[in-house]
């Protein structure tokens, strides 16, 4: 049995975590996946999607090392066999710790291609990047990775914890008796379209007022956009839940889930968006429209101007039968896509490729090419 550590730093947001749960409650058997986070912080945020315990191995910045004390001593008394890393640091540190132990890093935002590529090619190989999207694996290779080093891994969209959301009143209890919901693709960043997507659903207000907007996970951006919505609408319009709710649980409180981006995103919560039934409105970057095809599976907008994103938000609350259209297609898309058993079966030959030497894609299936 091949003993992975997985490291999380700062970088490493609820997604991930979520993703790296799904491989750690099928793929730990015996206790052969240990979760490490380089700082409390980070250990404290990701807890809650994490089943098993999560050790602190402390980083250390000095002006020419990045380490963790801790780290060499975990991946020598568990005899761990692979670093599977989910954030640049995490990849720094493990390469400092062990030089000699395959290392894998998860990258799930396109916007970190080119730091990612920088940091891999300073460590001059021995590092393999699994990512979401053929537009992230263009860039990294673009940016100087080797295509041996890179593979595209769709998922994963729980259809079990979809199917126990629903029963659990999520949206009573988030909502209450108001309605329609748009929930933002999360967490929030400056620059990222979000702020156009929440005023462009202000607009909406003006016919449905008691529609509400939902802001997932937290960051600075999401607290500044609640301050501006505060002051310009009702102070209920914009819903922050809890950060300890999974894209399962969130998107079972919602009518619309609306992707306002300007630039390439994760795609792993719109895979969780479509199986649970949730009509998809997104922007058509690259990422997005490599999943969404408008008024196919979803719909999408030419760009993040509110007018644009305003005629699809009120498409997808006012036309019913395109809904159900679309909605169907995108759930039977999303078992082939982005189902969880594809998805544990591509990062167990990750994990055999390199514990083997070979290249990190060899058996590789992107699930959305062939679906």
């Amino acid at each position: 049995m091949t003993r992975v550590l997985h490291v999380l730093d700062s970088d490493c947001h609820e997604t991930h975590a979520q993703a790296l749960e799904v491989l750690r409650a099928r793929l730990d058997g015996a206790g052969g996946h240990l979760v490490a986070a380089l700082d409390a912080g980070t250990r404290a945020r990701l807890a809650p999607h994490i089943g098993g315990q999560i050790a602190l191995t402390a980083q250390r910045l000095l002006p020419s090392f990045n380490i963790a004390p801790r780290l060499r001593t975990m991946i020598e008394s568990q005899r761990v066999d692979l670093i599977h890393a989910w954030g640049a640091q995490a990849v720094a540190a493990a390469r400092v710790a062990a030089p000699d132990k395959p290392i894998l890093l998860t990258m799930l935002e396109p916007a970190a291609a080119d730091r990612t590529a920088k940091r891999l090619r300073s460590m001059d190989g021995g590092v393999s990047v699994v990512t979401g999207t053929q537009r992230s694996l263009r860039l990294l290779l673009e940016a100087g990775v080797g295509s041996d080093q890179v593979t595209v891994v769709r998922g994963p969209a729980d259809f079990g914890a979809i199917n126990r959301a629903r029963q659990e009143g999520i949206r009573e209890q988030l909502i209450g008796e108001a309605g329609p919901v748009v929930v933002l693709h999360g967490p929030a960043v400056r620059g990222h379209g979000h702020f156009d997507g929440v005023w462009a659903c202000a607009i909406v207000r003006q016919i449905y007022p008691d529609l509400r907007v939902v802001l997932p996970y937290a960051s600075a951006e999401r607290s500044r956009i609640r301050r501006f919505a505060v002051r310009m609408t009702h102070p209920d319009f914009v819903v922050l839940p809890d950060s300890h709710l999974s894209w399962a649980e969130i998107l079972s409180a919602a009518d619309v889930f609306l992707v306002p981006a300007t630039s390439d995103v994760c795609t792993e919560p719109l895979g969780t968006a479509m199986a649970s039934g949730v009509v998809c409105v997104g922007c058509a970057v690259h990422s997005v429209a490599e999943v969404i095809a408008d008024r196919h599976n979803g719909l999408l907008s030419r760009d993040a101007s509110l007018p644009n994103l305003a005629d699809r938000i009120i498409k997808a609350i006012e036309d019913r039968a395109l809904v159900r259209q679309v909605t169907d297609v995108a759930r039977s898309q999303a078992f082939e896509v982005f189902g969880v058993r594809a998805y544990v079966d591509n990062y167990s030959r990750v994990y055999q490729n390199l514990m083997d030497r070979k290249p990190v894609g060899d058996g590789v299936t992107d699930t959305a090419m062939v679906a």
